[in-house]
C-alpha cells in the first residue's frame, strides 16, 4: 500500500486495494468480482474468496456486448475514450463472460475512517436496452457525485456492477429449456428451481450484486440497511422488476427510477419472442436448423465469445431483449408481468421510498428506426401503431391524422416516446400511488419531470430537447464534464437531489422549502431554464392514455396468449 492506494479487508473474501483520489478525497475500487460465470448460459455462483491482496485500483473486464452508442457517449471527449488496451474493444476494455461481474465502487474516505458512522449506499443499474452498457463508461464515473455528498454534509457512496446483456443474459428458447432441464438431471446436486430459469440471467445477476452489498458494504463503511437503487432507462426497468418479482425482494430499501419502468420491454414468452431470436442467431452462425435441440445448444456454446457477440449485434437490432416469463422461476407463471406489477400487493414490502421520472423528450432520434416518415408511408405505419379499428380511432383522437409530411414526422417523434418511457411511467407511478394508500404513510413517492437540455447536444442535434438519458450528465456530473458540459451549476442541483433522497430528506424545489405533494398530482420540475418548481405531475392527455391504456389490454391479451401456449407445451 502507498500514499495513493488503500486496502480494505472484506470478511467474507480477502482484503482489495484500491486507488486514492487525493483531490475528491474519496476511495476507488474497482473490479470487485461479486459473482462468476461458470458455463455460458447458467446462472451465476458467488465469487470464492482469495488469499493475496486482490487490485482493484484498475478496470476489470466487462461481460461481452457491441459498443455502446447514444448521444450522450458522443460527448465523451477523446483522452477518457481509452480506458484499456484491447484493440478493437471500445474503450480498449477486456471482455470476459466469467470474470465480467464485477463492481466499482466509490467510496469518500471519511466514511473509512475507525468509528465512522454507517453511511446511505447508491447502487448504480445501467441501461443500454439489456443488449449492451457496463460500469466503465466515463459517463457513469460517480467520483464527483460522492465528493458533493461529503461537501453537503449527506455522503453516499456508490456501488456500480456490470451484469450480462443481450445474448449472454437475455435469450430463451425451447432448446435452452431443453438443455437446461437435461442439466438438472444429470446435476449430482439438486438444483434449486429459482437457478433453473431460462432468459433472466442479467436479472440474476443483479440480484447477486445487491446481495453482495447487502453482506459486504458495511466494511466499506456503508450502511447494508440504507441501500438507495438507481437506475436509467433499462436500469430503471430492471429495478421495477426487482421490486415486484416475490424471489427479489428485499434487495434495496428506496429506488429511483429513471426513464423506464416494466411495460417499455414487453415481458417476453418463450415461444412468441424468445424462439425467433434464438432461431435467427443459430441461422446467422451456420448451425444446421435440423439438428436436435441440444446439438444446437452445444453448438451455440462453443462459439467463440466475440463471433457470438457479433452475429446478435449484426442479425437482432432494435430492442430484441427483455426479459422471459419463465413458468414462475423467476418471472409470474401464469398472469403477464405487466399485470402483476400494477397490483399493490405485488410490491416488496421491504421498500419504504420510490422518486420516479422522465425526460421531456425521451423519444427523440427513436423516431428514425421507423425508416421514411411522410404521407406515402403513412398507412403502413398508422397500422403498425394502432393494430384494431378501436386503437384507430383513439390514436386518431390522441395524436391527430397527419395532413402534410410534417405531420408524420411529428406523430411519428412522439409516438416511440410515449410507448417506450411515458407511458409505462405514468402506468408504474399509478401503482405506487396504491401502494402508498395501502401502507397509511409507511411509504414515501416523489415524482420528476426532467425538461433541462444539453448545450452542446442541442447544437450537434438540432431540437433534441431533453433527450433520453440527458439526465446522466447532470447526476452523475463526470469528470468529463470539464470538457463536454457547460451546465454545471445546475448539475450540482440536480445532485443536491438524487443525494437528499438517498439520505431520506425532502426533494425540494428552488425555494429550499417546498416539497412537491406525487399523491395530488404534483411533481418537481427542472424547467429548460434551470429553474426546479413544482408542477404538474401526469403530462399525457387523457386522449393519449386512453391510447396507451386501450393498447395495453392488447398487450396483455397477446402476453397471455403466449402464456398458455407455453403452459400446453409444458
Amino acid at each position: 500500500m502507498t500514499a495513493d492506494t488503500i486496502d480494505i479487508t472484506l470478511p467474507n473474501y480477502g482484503t482489495i486495494r484500491g486507488s486514492v483520489d487525493t483531490e475528491r478525497q474519496v476511495a476507488v475500487f474497482r473490479n470487485v468480482p461479486y459473482a462468476h460465470v461458470p458455463e455460458r448460459w447458467r446462472v451465476a455462483v458467488k465469487a470464492q474468496p482469495w488469499f493475496d491482496v486482490h487490485d482493484a485500483t484498475v478496470q476489470g473486464p466487462i461481460q461481452p456486448q457491441g459498443p455502446t452508442a447514444d448521444p450522450q457517449v458522443e460527448l465523451i471527449p477523446e483522452k477518457y475514450r481509452k480506458i484499456g488496451s484491447h484493440p478493437t474493444h471500445q474503450y480498449g476494455l477486456e471482455h470476459s463472460e466469467r470474470d465480467g461481474l464485477n463492481l466499482n465502487i466509490i467510496v469518500p474516505l471519511l466514511a473509512l475512517k475507525e468509528g465512522a458512522a454507517p453511511i446511505p449506499v447508491m447502487t448504480y443499474i445501467y441501461g443500454g436496452s439489456l443488449r449492451n452498457g457496463h460500469n466503465a463508461i466515463p459517463l457513469y464515473d460517480a467520483r464527483n457525485l460522492v465528493e458533493h455528498s461529503v461537501r453537503l454534509g449527506q455522503p453516499v457512496l456508490v456501488v456500480q456492477p456490470n451484469y450480462r446483456v443481450a445474448a449472454f443474459g437475455f435469450l430463451a428458447s425451447k432448446e435452452l429449456q431443453e438443455d437446461m432441464d437435461l442439466y438438472v438431471r444429470q446435476s449430482p446436486t439438486p438444483i434449486p428451481e429459482y437457478d433453473q430459469s431460462v432468459g433472466n440471467w442479467g436479472l440474476q445477476d443483479q440480484k447477486l450484486a445487491f446481495e453482495w452489498v447487502r453482506e459486504n458494504i458495511s466494511a466499506l463503511g456503508g450502511d447494508s440497511k440504507n441501500v438507495t437503487a438507481f437506475g436509467q432507462s433499462a436500469g430503471s426497468l430492471s429495478l421495477h422488476h426487482h421490486m415486484v418479482l416475490p424471489t427479489h425482494h428485499g434487495l434495496f430499501d428506496h429506488a429511483i427510477l429513471q426513464s423506464g419502468a416494466i411495460g417499455a420491454l414487453p415481458t417476453g414468452t418463450v415461444e412468441q419472442d424468445g424462439q425467433a431470436n434464438f432461431d435467427t442467431l443459430v441461422a446467422a452462425l451456420g448451425i444446421p436448423a435440423d439438428l436436435s435441440g441440444l446439438e444446437k445448444v452445444k453448438r451455440l456454446r462453443a462459439i467463440p465469445t466475440e463471433e457470438l457477440t457479433k452475429a446478435g449485434e449484426t442479425t437482432m437490432p432494435g430492442l430484441p431483449f427483455r426479459p422471459f416469463h419463465d413458468g414462475g422461476k423467476v418471472l409470474p407463471s401464469t398472469v403477464p408481468l405487466e399485470a402483476w406489477s400494477s397490483l399493490p400487493s405485488s410490491y416488496d414490502p421491504n421498500l419504504k421510498s420510490v422518486m420516479i421520472g422522465a425526460n421531456k423528450h425521451e423519444g427523440f432520434g427513436i423516431d428514425a428506426s421507423f425508416g421514411e416518415r411522410s404521407l406515402k408511408t403513412w398507412p403502413g405505419l398508422f397500422k403498425a401503431f394502432a393494430p384494431t379499428p378501436r386503437l384507430e380511432e383513439l390514436f386518431k383522437s390522441a395524436y391527430g391524422s397527419p395532413e402534410t409530411n410534417e405531420d408524420v414526422i411529428k406523430i411519428v417523434a412522439e409516438y416511440p416516446g410515449d410507448l417506450i418511457f411515458q407511458y409505462p411511467i405514468e402506468r408504474a407511478f399509478n401503482a405506487l400511488v396504491q401502494v402508498n394508500k395501502a401502507r397509511e404513510g409507511k411509504f414515501r413517492l416523489e415524482r420528476y419531470h426532467f425538461d433541462l437540455e444539453i448545450e452542446k447536444s442541442s447544437l450537434a442535434m438540432p431540437g433534441c430537447g431533453s433527450i433520453h438519458g440527458g439526465e446522466l450528465l447532470y447526476v452523475f456530473h463526470p469528470p468529463m464534464n470539464e470538457d463536454a458540459f457547460t451546465e454545471r451549476a445546475a448539475a450540482k442541483e440536480v445532485q443536491k437531489r438524487w443525494i437528499a433522497f438517498a439520505n431520506q430528506k425532502p426533494i425540494v424545489v428552488g425555494d429550499g422549502k417546498t416539497s412537491a405533494n406525487a399523491e395530488k398530482g404534483q411533481a418537481v420540475i427542472w424547467t429548460k431554464d434551470y429553474k426546479v418548481e413544482v408542477g404538474n405531475g401526469v403530462r399525457l392527455s387523457d386522449e393519449v392514455l386512453a391510447f396507451w391504456e386501450a393498447a395495453m389490454e392488447v398487450k396483455l391479451e397477446n402476453i397471455q396468449q403466449g402464456l398458455d401456449a407455453h403452459l400446453k407445451e409444458v
